[in-house]
């Protein structure tokens, strides 16, 4: 509360609110004027979520309950994962302010999907400095991809309609991601229990993300203008 009490808008804003050009309701503006935005941001970020919770919930899990971990082990494997991801966000974010935005997110999600059977295969040796290397590889390919992703969100909508359609497509994400990565790994290894098929998840997972992200725009250094609210469609990309 304190920062965003005690930090400047944003030029733009400043701009919109000077002109009285606010949108009254923005939700009906941007679901009917930004829908690809929200729909393709929302599917773009969902391996976010997805590699996330296959980490800090299913793992704890699988690691204690199906390969023999003490909980504290896994705990601190995660937590040293965690201390990691602290430290590579902000990195990443300044690399795609250098490189642009997608091709640092796009390299994450290649990384998840290239991972997601090494992770296993980490954590099946039952052997907990090459279950802690599978998690920091992975926490690693996750921060490449969530790193610039909330600047990316934002950047996908006109100053107008940003809030919220960056709200939206994020509460979206975490719908397909989050919310179902849980549900969906319980079953998988309930129903073959092997590993390999949570990773055959992953995979899927980042390849749906991988694909939406493509359908998007570059961001990076695209001052749309106030009155637009849906400059992040690629336009040389088919949607069809």
């Amino acid at each position: 509360m304190y920062i965003r009490l005690n930090t400047s808008e944003t030029p733009s804003f400043t701009k919109v609110k000077a002109t009285a050009a606010q949108v009254k309701v923005p939700l009906i503006e941007v679901l009917t004027k930004s829908w690809k935005q929200v729909l393709l941001g929302g599917i773009a970020t969902m391996s976010t979520g997805t590699a996330f919770n296959l980490i800090v919930a299913f793992g704890l899990t699988y690691g204690t309950q199906t390969l023999g971990f003490s909980r504290n082990q896994m705990l601190s494997i995660a937590l040293i994962s965690c201390a990691l991801c602290v430290v590579l966000l902000p990195l990443f974010g300044l690399l795609s302010d250098k490189v642009g935005r997608k091709p640092v997110i796009i390299g994450g999600i290649i990384a998840e999907a290239l991972l997601a059977f090494p992770l296993f295969w980490l954590l099946d040796t039952k052997v907990f400095s090459f279950a802690l290397l599978g998690y920091l590889l992975m926490m690693s390919a996750f921060a490449a991809n969530y790193g610039p992703i909330a600047t990316f969100l934002a950047e996908l909508f006109g100053t107008k309609v940003r809030y919220s359609g960056l709200s939206i497509s994020y509460m979206l994400s975490g719908l397909l991601g989050s919310a179902a990565t849980p549900i969906i790994t319980t079953a998988l290894l309930s129903a073959t229990g092997r590993g390999s098929s949570v990773a055959w998840y992953m995979i899927g997972s980042a390849l749906i993300s991988a694909a939406a992200l493509l359908l998007l725009a570059e961001t990076l250094r695209k001052n749309a203008p106030a009155a637009a609210p849906a400059p992040g469609v690629d336009a040389n990309a088919s949607l069809s």
